[in-house]
């Protein structure tokens, strides 16, 4: 066991002179997962709009429109309505860039609407704020739709009287017609939401993905050996030779463990990812440790030279992490590509991050991916660890 330290503490310090190791570990993932999480990670920032509201009618019919949809969205935070005094001061509101979006009720909308007119409201939207243009529209839609609910349920009931309504008696009808609640109701129901954020996913996908360059260091050293000429001597030493074969993977083992807790650490500090439970994580974190140097062990060891050997783990490694959606969500496409991913470690870690994400996940729900993780770098790793032997002891 002695010698295995020695001989994985040789590889590690060469790896580490030569920046190597640090920079395919640590420094790759970490600057794409920010990089990625700026371009593509959107923000956690509340939405907030600033709306312009000029209401030239001053009827009791566009009062609801302010104190109801308006007010909501007032309420839920997500925007502030100005009151403007005319609906070219609202305009002037969103030219000047005070205003993301405004609603303009014009001058006899009410009395319009009374006499089953036609009648319209004007929204005016920046150039830059569609968005916001679009929660406007949609406000003023819904007030649209209620009112004209309203008024069918007034014709409705009209033409069911024996005589003409009075005027009052269309006030009443109206008014009884508003009350009225919706026979649909929809709740909120508070659920915990198994789906890591975009910052967590690009520095979990970019770690899982570089992990399979990084375990691939030991096994390629043992090719390195044999290729500058000290395998032979170090098999002639009076150590066994599954004492080498330990040591490579010692060292694979060592370096894929501190480079993804440092990736860990680095991203949660730097970049605001959220792995969660720490021992859930590291969990995770072990078994994509396994499956990495499993399956680059298995895929090296049928290499004939270090290039070849090199080239071999690159194309498994990136078409591994296509398929287990290290780049974008698997649910985008086609369902066989989902089935396919399950063969893939990266798969599985991510989904295991997706776990953690609920607030109440603990490490017992993670027993389906770990138990893959560490099954896949077992089977790879003993036909690949059993290959490197006899690499050795032919040497």
């Amino acid at each position: 066991m002695r010698a295995a330290l020695v001989i994985a503490a040789k590889d590690l310090r060469q790896r580490l002179r030569d920046r190597t190791a640090i920079v395919v570990a640590v420094i790759a993932p970490f600057g794409l997962a920010a990089i990625f999480s700026m371009l593509l990670g959107g923000t956690d920032d509340p939405i907030s709009f600033t709306y312009a509201y000029a209401d030239a009618d001053g009827s009791e019919i566009t009062a609801g429109l302010r104190e109801g949809g308006l007010a909501a969205l007032e309420e839920a935070g997500i925007a502030t309505v100005v009151e403007a005094d005319s609906p070219d001061a609202a305009r002037d509101l969103v030219d000047d860039g005070e205003a993301d979006a405004a609603l303009i009720v014009p001058s006899g909308f009410g009395a319009a609407l009374v006499a089953g007119q036609g009648a319209d409201l004007e929204i005016v939207g920046s150039t830059d704020a569609g968005f916001a243009t679009q929660v406007l529209g949609a406000v003023a839609e819904g007030f649209v739709a209620e009112v004209e609910a309203v008024r069918l349920s007034v014709a409705t009931a009209a033409e069911a009287l024996a005589e003409p309504p009075s005027p009052e008696r269309f006030a009443e009808l109206a008014e009884r017609a508003a009350a009225t609640s919706s026979p649909i109701r929809v709740e909120p129901v508070a659920v915990d939401v198994r789906q890591m954020s975009s910052t967590t996913f690009y520095a979990a996908s970019m770690a899982i993905f570089f992990l399979f360059f990084t375990a691939q260091f030991g096994v390629l050293s043992l090719l390195a050996e044999r290729r500058v000429g000290t395998l032979p001597r170090l098999a002639a030493a009076p150590i066994p030779s599954w004492s080498i074969v330990l040591g490579k993977a010692i060292g694979s083992f060592v370096l894929g463990i501190v480079a993804m807790a440092v990736l860990v650490t680095a991203s949660s500090f730097l970049l605001g990812a959220e792995w969660g439970n720490p021992f859930g994580v590291a969990l995770l974190v072990l078994g994509a440790v396994l499956s990495a140097m499993g399956i680059t062990a298995l895929i090296a060891t049928l290499a004939r030279t270090e290039e070849q050997a090199g080239g071999w783990n690159s194309i498994v490694a990136v078409t591994m992490g296509i398929l287990g959606g290290t780049f974008f969500d698997l649910g985008q496409g086609p369902e066989a590509l989902a089935i396919l991913s399950r063969i893939t470690p990266h798969a599985w870690f991510l989904e295991g991050l997706d776990i953690l994400s609920a607030p109440s996940a603990g490490p017992a729900e993670l027993a389906v991916p770990v138990a893959f993780l560490v099954g896949i770098g077992l089977v790879t790793g003993a036909i690949g660890l059993a290959r490197a032997r006899s690499l050795v002891v032919r040497r």
